[in-house]
């Protein structure tokens, strides 16, 4: 004899199957949701991510700017130093610090003439004619020195009438 299935009768399984099946099929079907729960739950972690996200981006992006800015100034600030090195370099050499001397001093070597142009119109050894004739309506005399011309320039603009 062969041995007997243990278990639920055949019948047994069927039945319940087509029970099952029935209310299903009676069911109408349900429209699709609009929005799912998953879909809200998603979009309030993005919108949470978003807002705590934003202030933390906007000081980054602030942070990199002033780290620009700080680096151009400081390209500028080495470009300047260079530049002033060399100056220190220039005044180390002896002829140059001479030549500044005699240019912007007027310092001359010892046993030179030194020869200062006062006007380089009168240089040329021509006389300007009517420089003499324009005085103003009073004359002060140039003699002595300039403290003395200008003191007496006082006393005279004091006492002309006009």
């Amino acid at each position: 004899m062969p041995p007997r299935p243990r278990g639920k009768p055949a019948g047994a399984t069927t039945r319940k199957a087509a029970t099952r099946k029935a209310p299903v099929a009676a069911e109408t079907p349900k429209e699709p949701r609009q929005i799912t729960v998953r879909g809200l739950v998603l979009f309030v972690v993005a919108l949470m991510a978003f807002i705590v996200l934003a202030p933390t981006l906007r000081a980054y992006v602030s942070q990199q700017e002033q780290t620009r800015t700080l680096a151009a100034q400081i390209a500028a600030s080495e470009e300047r130093t260079t530049v002033l090195e060399g100056e220190i370099e220039k005044w180390d050499d002896p002829a140059f610090v001479q030549a500044r001397a005699r240019e912007r001093l007027g310092y001359v070597m010892p046993g030179e003439t030194p020869y200062r142009v006062v006007d380089p119109q009168t240089v040329t050894g021509e006389e300007v004619p009517g420089e003499d004739d324009e005085d103003g309506p009073v004359s002060v005399p140039q003699d002595g020195p300039w403290y003395l011309t200008v003191w007496d320039s006082v006393q005279v603009a004091g006492e002309v009438d006009e």
